[in-house]
């Protein structure tokens, strides 16, 4: 019975209802109209930042950099008048000219040659020396030879054949008395040796030096040993006497291979 009297309440006249919707929206637009005006008023206040993004837009300005390139493209025209071969020319003609120059400044510079080959002559002296090695050595060795490479300290020349006369007496002297050193021997080491000997007015000698060496210490002692062993030398002759000669000394050592 009760779900019965709910009924009647359905058939509420159209007018009524009307009215309260009616009242329920001016209600919801009042509303609307009081609170809804804050809210939109909260949302302006984001406006000020679009304002600070636009001011960071300057910031593509360096685009001027492009400016640069067509400044160094002109410099490489400049290069292109350098290589005019107009100067070249000239240059050919001074060529045969100065090769023509040439010919008769060497034909001049040839005639001074014989000038230094008449100075030359005055080496040969140690040349004629060098018949001295043909005299042996009575222990079965070669005798050494002889040969005057530097003349005498004062200005005067001395005589070539008493140079030679004097270096063939020291030839045979050394001859006599070389010995062949054993340990040089039993290895079979043969060699030459130079030595420089500076000789007193009366034969005495003052000094001596290896000018050049065998390759073998043994046999380069040996052939100082030779020579300062067997001063005092013979006194030179008389032309000589008064002059301090320097003799360069060969010292030959050779073994005699059996027959």
């Amino acid at each position: 019975m009760s779900s019965l009297s709910i009924l009647p309440d359905w058939s509420v006249p159209r007018p009524l209802r009307l009215a309260v919707t009616a009242s329920i929206a001016l209600h919801g637009l009042a509303l609307v109209a009081r609170f809804g005006v804050p809210a939109l008023q909260q949302d302006a206040p984001p406006l000020p930042l679009n304002v600070v993004l636009r001011s960071a837009l300057p910031e593509p300005a360096p685009v001027p950099a492009a400016r640069q390139l067509p400044v160094e493209t002109p410099p490489a025209r400049v290069a292109e008048p350098v290589s005019k071969p107009l100067p070249q020319r000239p240059a050919v003609m001074t060529r045969p000219v100065s090769t023509e120059r040439s010919a008769p400044a060497l034909a001049r510079s040839e005639p001074p040659a014989p000038e230094q080959a008449a100075s030359a002559p005055v080496a040969p002296a140690p040349v004629v020396s060098a018949s001295a090695p043909a005299r042996p050595a009575p222990v079965a060795e070669a005798a050494p030879v002889v040969a005057l490479a530097v003349h005498p300290a004062l200005d005067e020349t001395p005589d070539p054949a008493l140079l030679e006369r004097y270096g063939r007496s020291l030839s045979s002297l050394f001859a006599r008395q070389q010995q062949y050193p054993r340990l040089a021997a039993l290895r079979g080491w043969e060699g030459e040796v130079q030595v420089r000997v500076t000789i007193a007015r009366r034969g005495n000698i003052v000094a001596t030096q290896i000018v050049r060496s065998s390759g073998f210490e043994v046999l380069d002692q040996n052939a100082i040993q030779l020579v300062a062993s067997s001063g005092p030398l013979p006194r030179p002759p008389e032309a000589l006497q008064n002059k301090e000669l320097q003799i360069i000394v060969p010292v030959l050592f050779k073994l005699e291979k059996p027959t």
